[in-house]
């Protein structure tokens, strides 16, 4: 620690480090002393490149089928969804609809997620009722593919019967067409006989 002198001013603590001299003495001598040979661990030796053994899978058959059921196949997801876009080349975006109840509240929700599925015949359009499968990835957004188109846009909509056909069913499987068709005349007629 530093002393105060007579004066009050502080002296700098005496160092405890060895003096100058003898420290560029033992420098010296490590300088001119031969080096050790190196370890044998650190000697250059040729590195062989690691190679992965990877299994052959069996080549199919001549007559059978490109793709063989294997149970990762047979394991894959499939979802079904509408398709949104068919504007791209060999890729369709598929909209999945599910519904969870939240954690908290414990309300229904529904939750919609967009998947890009690869259509290799641009065989779906937008609006269409799709099923997707999982599959290998095609590019760097798609891991999906298409596998049937389940119905086409519209084709629901134009078995459907019109609101107006189904009225007119109702009316006549009731019968009150005919128990309102005579009062609708009669007020017709009076309503005509006040205008003259």
């Amino acid at each position: 620690m530093a002393e105060k002198s007579e004066k009050g001013e502080k002296k700098p603590a005496a160092r405890t480090t060895r003096p100058r001299a003898a420290a560029t003495k033992a420098a010296a001598t490590r300088a001119a002393a031969p080096k050790a040979p190196a370890r044998a661990a650190t000697t250059a030796r040729p590195v062989a490149k690691r190679t992965v053994a990877r299994k052959r899978t069996a080549a199919p058959a001549a007559g059978a089928p490109a793709e063989q059921f294997t149970w990762r196949r047979l394991r894959r997801k499939t979802k079904v969804g509408v398709v949104v876009s068919a504007k791209m080349a060999k890729t369709i975006i598929v909209e999945v609809g599910r519904q969870r109840a939240h954690p908290l509240y414990k309300k229904v929700i529904r939750v919609r997620k967009r998947f890009a599925a690869h259509d290799e015949t641009a065989d779906a359009k937008a609006g269409d009722l799709v099923r997707i499968q999982e599959s290998r990835p095609f590019s760097a957004t798609k891991r999906w593919r298409l596998v049937e188109v389940i119905s086409r846009a519209g084709e629901a909509g134009a078995a459907a019967p019109r609101v107006a056909d189904v009225e007119r069913l109702l009316e006549a499987a009731e019968g009150s067409g005919e128990i309102l068709a005579p009062e609708r005349e009669e007020k017709e007629e009076t309503e005509a006989r006040a205008e003259e």
